[in-house]
């Protein structure tokens, strides 16, 4: 998919809009270290920094890079076969899974068929770890 990153932002965008959490695209002049900006509450949004994947792409374990800058919560889409799959979390359940590693991996071969990374399983569509 040519445009991978954009489509995954707005499905992340249209997923939270969905469970009534009112969420903007952010504004690339000041807020360049994240892509969505969701109003949780009067006093408190989130910074949503999201990273999509194709799971079948050839790599053998897609990572996952630009931890380093300012977000609160970490949404990956994985496109395998047509289907979108959604992984959250908070910015400190991706690093601690990242651990010591440059990139997060989001993916690996087993026995020549790629599959999501288990660390991963365990935040599929956990959105609301978002509220």
């Amino acid at each position: 998919m040519k445009f991978l990153g954009k489509y995954g932002e707005h499905r992340v965008l249209v997923k939270l809009l969905e469970r009534d959490i009112e969420a903007y695209p952010a504004i690339k002049i000041n807020q360049d270290s994240y892509d969505i900006t969701a109003v949780i509450s009067p006093s408190r949004i989130a910074r949503i920094q999201v990273k999509s994947t194709d799971l079948n792409n050839k790599s053998t374990n897609n990572q996952v890079g630009a931890l380093d800058r300012e977000f609160d919560y970490l949404v990956v889409m994985v496109v395998a076969e047509e289907k979108c799959r959604f992984f959250v979390l908070s910015r400190d359940e991706a690093l601690r899974i990242k651990g010591t590693k440059k990139h997060l991996p989001t993916s690996r071969c087993v026995k020549g068929i790629p599959e999501v990374m288990p660390e991963l399983l365990a935040h599929e569509d956990k959105w609301e770890v978002i509220r």
